[in-house]
């Protein structure tokens, strides 16, 4: 942590005391974004690299692959990562209350803790190893530097490894050079109370170009879905970072970058546990998370290929009632494309991955051992084969991997990809992904509630840890056609059939001193279909749509416990069949802006076994959300945003653990943006 924030100080002592005697490019205006003046043909060849982990156009990616553009962040006035995933298909975004989402693709077990989706920055994975998921409040890359966030729905194992099995989203920064000059940024409403970034970039030598940010939000509470009072969620957070981008000879490459960042949030934790009366209470708290990271990156364009190396360490620490966690990750990667024969085109890769773990335990959650260390080998080769020059395309590859736990794991994937004409693609895939053990699914205990029938024997209900639990599997059956007929429309559509096994479950598992203890097992297995549909038209330079829809079906079997079968309904439940939304773009008198979202969720039967328990359903829901923004200059905008207009507040999700529910509301905010 030290040597990131002196590394910070370095950068943007540099870049002022270099001011003099650099060449600046003019200051940056706020139409920044290069996506701004593309027609749909040019949209469909935007550059992409999750999908093959290499460049490729988003015409020729055999995935069910949305992009989101640092235009469609702006122009929908969110105010945070998670929620710009509301704008891809298939993904659903559940706000649980102020300081936490819940965030999956295609609907599976999602939640607080989901676990099925891989979140990467900028090639750095945003994983948290206790639970195989990411806390979303501990993301605080500026928006306004976002290039792109690439949404893969499905598989992407093969290239990306465990825990990439619902999905990979893949959030990609600017480069320092398209970031040169000032920009200031400034918000305030009612929920959103501040949000404010500084950042500031420019040239340092012929060939190498930086940046320094810093971004600070303040966010009030929501109220509790039970009697309207305050749910003691709200939070602030501050984080800063810096990049450097520059070229070297022979085609050569490299970048710098590191973040370091605190949140300071307050919590609600319920139910809360004692090992003495009254057992069971309410407890409110602070919750303290912070961590920083530095990546480096070089890359080679080779005669037929590219070379890539790429290391990074995170650091994260995050300081709840609950648990404390503590984590520091180092992580190498290699990577090597070659074409051979015009025919074949080779990528292979190699990994390591060293994580030094460390816990704070609770009488609630614990973990034994206390503290450990994981070694994570990697590797993956993937041939792109063409069968009919600029028409037919047939890709194979595998992902091996060794952890901890279950040993090795491969995963193994065939794309076919036929492009009969221009700007017209059908896609197919069948690919197998695992989700490894967490650290608490094999080490930890939980205790989930309190039962006083259970008294004078331990009166609290718990799931243990299970040493044998295994990987979770999915085979995944897709296929996707595109099409653009003119310049002015898009049509884009993905089916898939996906079949899970050895899915967590829990099993009996009693002692003498608790006879209603579970344990962790791998009993629940279940097959979910669906599709996505995106159509993109711009009638005008000046106007233009987005509409989504995504359906999804979900039927799951597992091992009753006691005779319940209440995970199936849980698994079920906590995903909505229908999602629809449609965004509306308008400029006008040109400095005028006027953007129109409406979002529908259809209802949530059973989120969680909370949920179930208090009987509380999650209603469908329609929602809209309108901004207006004025460009007086090139380098100063004025944006008002409304979002959540339809109602005063609504329930979006019902978080399994610790978390009472509380209600999304109504905001306003008014922000302003200026280039400098």
């Amino acid at each position: 942590m030290k040597y990131i924030t002196r590394v910070m100080r370095l950068t943007l002592v540099l870049s002022v005391a270099l001011n003099p005697i650099i060449c600046w490019a003019n200051p940056t205006s706020i139409k920044e974004n290069e996506f701004l003046d593309m027609d749909i043909t040019q949209l469909m060849q935007i550059t992409i690299t999750s999908v093959s982990k290499k460049e490729q156009s988003l015409s020729d990616a055999a995935a069910a692959i949305y992009v989101i553009t640092q235009e469609d962040i702006h122009r929908s006035g969110v105010t945070s990562i998670p929620e710009a995933l509301r704008l891809a298909p298939g993904v659903q975004v559940a706000r649980i209350n102020s300081n936490n989402w819940a965030v999956t693709s295609r609907g599976l077990a999602n939640g607080q803790f989901s676990n099925k989706l891989l979140v990467l920055i900028d090639g750095r994975t945003a994983y948290t190893p206790s639970f195989s998921g990411t806390y979303w409040d501990m993301q605080t890359t500026l928006l306004e530097d976002i290039d792109r966030i690439e949404v893969i729905r499905g598989p992407g194992a093969t290239v990306w490894g465990a825990n990439a099995v619902n999905g990979v989203i893949n959030i990609i920064t600017k480069k320092s050079s398209d970031t040169r000059g000032g920009l200031l940024t400034a918000a305030t409403g009612n929920v959103d109370e501040f949000l404010g970034g500084i950042r500031y970039g420019g040239k340092l030598g012929t060939s190498t170009d930086g940046r320094v940010y810093i971004t600070y939000s303040k966010r009030d509470s929501f109220d509790l879905l039970t009697d309207g009072s305050d749910a003691n969620d709200d939070w602030d957070s501050l984080a800063g970072g810096f990049r450097l981008d520059g070229e070297l000879a022979h085609e050569s490459s490299w970048s710098l970058q590191g973040d370091i960042y605190s949140n300071d949030e307050n919590q609600i934790v319920a139910p809360y546990l004692t090992p003495t009366p009254p057992f069971v209470s309410q407890n409110k708290s602070e919750l303290d998370a912070k961590g920083g990271n530095i990546l480096g990156r070089f890359e080679k364009n080779l005669t037929n290929g590219a070379f890539k190396f790429q290391a990074y360490f995170d650091y994260f620490d995050r300081d709840e009632s609950i648990i404390e966690q503590t984590f520091k990750t180092s992580d190498i990667e290699l990577q090597y494309e070659r074409k051979i024969y015009e025919t074949h085109d080779f990528t292979l890769g190699l990994g390591y991955r060293f994580i030094d773990a460390s816990a704070g335990v609770s009488f609630t959650l614990s973990a034994e051992p206390t503290s450990r260390d994981d070694h994570l080998y990697s590797g993956f080769i993937q041939d792109e084969i063409t069968l009919l020059p600029e028409e037919l395309w047939l890709t194979l590859g595998t992902k091996w991997e060794h952890n901890e736990f279950t040993g090795n794991e491969l995963q193994p994937s065939g794309r076919i990809m036929w492009q009969p004409r221009k700007n017209q693609s059908y896609w197919a895939s069948v690919s197998r992904a695992v989700r490894t053990p967490s650290i608490i699914e094999r080490t930890g205990n939980i205790k989930l509630g309190f039962d006083p029938s259970l008294l004078p024997a331990s009166p609290f209900v718990s799931v243990a840890a299970n040493d044998q639990f295994d990987s979770e599997e999915l085979i995944a059956y897709e296929a996707g056609f595109r099409w653009a007929p003119t310049d002015e429309i898009f049509f884009d559509i993905a089916i898939f059939y996906n079949d899970y096994e050895e899915l967590l479950g829990g099993s009996p598992a009693p002692t003498p001193t608790n006879p209603t203890q579970i344990q962790f097992a791998n009993n629940v297995e279940g097959r979910t279909y669906g599709f996505e549909f995106v159509t993109e038209w711009n009638p005008q330079k000046w106007l233009g749509f987005t509409f989504l829809y995504s359906y999804l079906h979900l039927d799951f079997e597992p091992a009753t416990i006691f005779g319940d079968s209440s995970q199936a309904i849980i698994l079920e439940g906590n995903a909505p069949q229908h999602q629809a939304s449609l965004r509306t773009k308008i400029d006008f008198l040109n400095n005028w802006q006027a953007n129109l979202w409406l979002r529908y969720v259809s209802e949530l039967d059973a989120t969680s076994g909370v949920a179930q328990m208090l009987g509380i359903e999650v209603d469908e829901y329609l929602e809209c959300d309108i901004n207006l923004s004025w460009r007086p200059t090139d380098n100063f905008e004025l944006m008002a945003v409304g979002q959540n207009l339809l109602d005063s507040s609504h329930l979006e999700f019902v978080s399994a653990l610790f978390t009472p529910p509380a209600e999304v509301e109504r905001s306003f905010y008014i922000k302003a943006r200026y280039a400098f």
